[in-house]
């Protein structure tokens, strides 16, 4: 046994008959039959025998008949400020595995939400994962919801309407044109044969321009969707995020989250890289987040780690869209990350292009020149296409990359923009790791990518898109063992908390998921569907499913005052 609690201590919670994969270096103790967990913290791990004698007449015990643990799961780059902010009028499609199944998603919401409220599935899903392979119609949705506005989106390429919606944004060949004198192509709406109007739009301004026009939810509603969003999350064993910030992002969006956290209700650790608003006020924004804004106040559950991910919104580059860096954008560059190095701030900050990739580096370089960043831990977050130069700047940086399964949706677009010998290696995980990169795995969701970290695990494994092609080399593709280390003991080295959480070791924070399937034997093509039927979030059990279901459900105590 690992760790004993003192003789008058018994543990509140004990875990026996399992196969426990702590995620320890130490590969004796790496996985264990049984822990014990007191308070917030795992007390000792050992064998069933062991950590059984431990418990007294207060204890939970629970037998978990076999079954696999793992640390509790961070994605260490998602977006779930803004999602929870809109969830309760969500529909998500990752599980869909049918169109017909996420138009029925779509109308069994109607009926839950009164008439005229809107209904949005804003991304997370690929036509590809349909037999039909292609998205709604707008009469599909006009039948699914005919009494509430869809708006139905795919990636940030296109998006569909129903009738309802384009007649609440008041979108009609009038708009069009007014909209084609401010610089929309009229080829962002679609239109039939006969001339008209499809319903179907294109691309991504497109897609802001609307999030500008739909109705914000209630105060309320964000705080509850919030609430929703985190446990819905705990479902797939998550315990743990890193907020990115991203488009729809800024000192307005926080306010939610912070109510979610301060009534208890928020069960998922978030850590808030905190992001500009638009173009053009980022310099301001970045400059009060630093002057108001204190890192790292807050309890285990919300806290401020840094900024990210778009430091300059004229950087915002894609894989298909690179962006022109200039002198001027060098120089504001060093600028702001300058004046961040010297606050001591922690930074994420987005690239696709390579180009992007080595001015960020250059500045990075820059700014290390006259104050130390490499113990701030900053990070590019993307960074396909990483040569081996741009690896060895990193890592005299003591940087970090945060690596997304993005190429699941997108590695055709990539293949063709990039070519497969450059796509094999982007990002080159391999040499990475081998030249100890810290490296943490995330999905990139909401709008991009799935937010299930089963599926985006599989394509670390993989490499393979919805559609079955080849990304990786398969020198880049990871351990199973690997893959579950970059979203759990790797992911928490960027908030600092490598020493608190990502392993299941005695003195740790019990961040933990007990899984439906054992993940390290369950056939690959089954992994995007493991859960958790157990996840417990700092000793307290924050959801449950069958066989543990009668398990009860605990609540965070309240922060403060709530604004209720």
């Amino acid at each position: 046994m690992s760790s004993t609690p003192s003789a008058y201590a018994h543990p509140d919670l004990v875990l026996v008959n399992g196969l426990i994969t702590t995620m320890s270096d130490d590969p004796r103790t790496a996985e264990v039959q049984a822990l014990a967990v007191t308070g917030d913290r795992v007390a000792a791990t050992g064998t069933t025998e062991e950590i059984r004698e431990l418990a007294g007449p207060g204890t939970t015990v629970v037998d978990l008949q076999g079954r696999r643990v793992v640390p509790g799961l961070i994605d260490s780059h998602v977006h779930v400020v803004r999602a929870g902010r809109t969830w309760r009028d969500e529909v998500r499609w990752e599980d869909e595995r049918t169109l017909d199944s996420g138009l029925a998603a779509i109308a069994r919401r109607a009926t839950e939400r009164p008439e005229g409220t809107w209904i949005r599935v804003i991304g997370g899903w690929h036509p590809a994962q349909f037999p039909e392979n292609r998205g709604p119609s707008r009469a599909e949705l006009d039948r699914a919801a005919p009494d509430h506005p869809v708006y139905v989106q795919f990636l940030y390429d296109w998006a569909v309407l129903n009738t309802a919606a384009m007649r609440e944004l008041g979108i009609d060949h009038d708009l069009v044109r007014e909209l084609a004198g401010q610089g929309f192509p009229a080829s962002a709406f679609e239109t039939g044969p006969d001339g008209e109007l499809t319903g179907k739009v294109n691309g991504t301004p497109l897609m802001e321009w609307f999030y500008r026009r739909m109705p914000a939810p209630t105060f309320e509603e964000q705080v509850a969707g919030t609430a929703e969003m985190s446990r819905a999350l705990n479902r797939l064993g998550l315990t743990g995020a890193i907020d990115g910030g991203g488009f729809n992002s800024g000192p307005a969006a926080y306010p939610a989250i912070r109510e979610t956290w301060r009534r208890g209700e928020l069960t998922l650790r978030t850590r808030l890289a905190v992001h500009a608003e638009r173009a053009g006020t980022e310099t301001d924004d970045l400059a009060g987040y630093q002057r108001y804004t204190a890192l790292d106040v807050g309890d285990g559950m919300l806290r401020v780690i840094g900024v990210g991910e778009v430091i300059l919104y004229a950087t915002v580059d894609k894989i298909a869209h690179p962006v022109e860096i200039d002198d001027d954008i060098r120089a504001r560059f060093r600028e702001i990350f300058g004046e961040l190095a010297r606050n001591r701030w922690t930074v994420h900050t987005h690239a696709h292009q390579h180009e992007t990739i080595d001015a960020v580096l250059g500045a990075w370089e820059d700014v290390h020149a006259e104050h130390d960043i490499s113990p701030l831990r900053w990070a590019l977050v993307h960074a396909e296409p990483l040569t081996t130069t741009d690896v060895e700047r990193i890592a005299a940086l003591g940087a970090g990359v945060l690596a997304q399964g993005l190429y699941r949706f997108q590695g055709e677009e990539a293949l063709a923009i990039w070519g497969e010998k450059t796509v094999a290696e982007a990002p080159p995980l391999r040499l990475m790791l081998e030249r100890g990169i810290p490296t943490g795995l995330g999905s990139d969701a909401m709008r991009v990518a799935s937010y299930n970290p089963w599926a985006t695990i599989a394509w670390f494994l993989d490499g393979r898109t919805v559609q079955g092609t080849a990304t990786l080399a398969p020198h880049n593709l990871l351990t199973r063992e690997e893959a579950l280390r970059g979203y759990t003991a790797s992911g928490a080295w960027f908030s600092f908390e490598e020493n608190e959480r990502g392993r299941l070791e005695p003195g740790l924070l019990a961040d933990l998921a007990v899984l439906s399937d054992d993940y390290f034997a369950v056939e690959h093509e089954l992994i995007d569907r493991i859960e958790s039927v157990l996840t417990v979030v700092g000793g307290q059990v924050v959801h449950t499913a069958a066989p543990f279901a009668d398990l009860p459900v605990t609540s965070f105590a309240p922060q403060g005052v709530s604004r209720a």
